[in-house]
């Protein structure tokens, strides 16, 4: 129906839709299950759909985006800035796991926190671990991270290798990650007028940061109107030699992220062409 009616579908992201309006301005549908936006400025344009779709499908129009997928949308128009944040959804996850009053820390992990597998319980669960929600407690913090907390990847990938087995010192780690955005919650990622430099990213890796198969860790971080769009923090599939390796396996990951953030950057007419893309490495 969507693309009966005018839109096209994006290659790089099959939820989202384009269509160009009669003024020449571009309308942008995205669809996530059953939640949809709509953004454009011709306004006649975005009526003239949402009555179409009221016809054809049972659905709300709740008017501008406040919330969508626990996500807050907050905008200053006279700054022309907008904000997206998680606060309602991480004080849920807090209150499920009697962390709500929790006292902060400044970092995700530990500074030198290296667990391992020997950690894990040998024969079963630890006494009271066994009652611990160790899997839902990563499921939740995995999808804060995924939405609008970058700054916890790393650590949410460091914990996330030990669920089948959880050992004390996993579970204490994860209580700490947990008091990380205790204290961040209120944050937002900030996406101001500037657009002007494109997409740019910063990768990074960890030099065989597992101590259980001495294999690094690529990080990234792609960032657009100053604010962050994309972001990843795995570990490497391969087992590299040197801090050099490492760094060139990350920065590969990283480019490829990169063209595709930047096709996506060009269906939005953000960008003229890949050439607006920057990757910044430290090494």
């Amino acid at each position: 129906f969507i693309q009966s009616v005018g839109f096209s579908k994006s290659d790089e992201d099959h939820c989202l839709f384009t269509k160009t309006a009669q003024d020449g301005s571009h309308v942008f549908l995205i669809i996530y299950v059953d939640g949809m936006l709509l953004s454009g400025r011709h306004t006649g344009e975005l009526t003239e759909l949402v009555r179409k779709l009221r016809l054809k499908f049972a659905m709300k129009d709740l008017g501008p985006a406040r919330h969508i997928l626990g996500m807050k949308i907050s905008r200053n128009r006279d700054r022309r800035q907008l904000f997206l944040s998680q606060t309602d959804y991480i004080g849920r996850v807090l209150e499920r796991v009697n962390m709500q009053s929790a006292k902060s820390t400044s970092t995700p992990l530990p500074i030198n926190l290296r667990l391992s597998q020997r950690d894990c319980p040998t024969s079963g669960p630890e006494g009271d671990m066994k009652s611990v929600p160790y899997a839902p407690a990563v499921g939740s913090l995995m999808y804060a991270m995924v939405v609008t907390q970058p700054d916890i990847s790393h650590a949410v990938g460091v914990v996330n290798r030990f669920m089948h087995n959880t050992g004390r010192s996993h579970w204490n780690a994860i209580k700490h990650v947990f008091r990380y955005p205790a204290g961040t919650k209120d944050h937002d990622i900030l996406f101001g007028p500037n657009l002007t430099s494109g997409v740019v990213g910063y990768t990074d890796s960890d030099f065989a940061g597992c101590v259980d198969s001495r294999k690094s860790t690529t990080e990234y971080c792609f960032k657009f109107g100053n604010g962050a769009i994309s972001w990843k923090s795995k570990l490497q599939e391969c087992t590299t030699n040197s801090t050099t390796e490492a760094e060139y396996v990350a920065a590969s990951d990283a480019a490829k992220a990169a063209l595709s953030l930047g096709q996506l950057a060009h269906t939005f007419r953000q960008v003229d062409s890949e050439s607006a893309l920057v990757v910044y490495s430290d090494s």
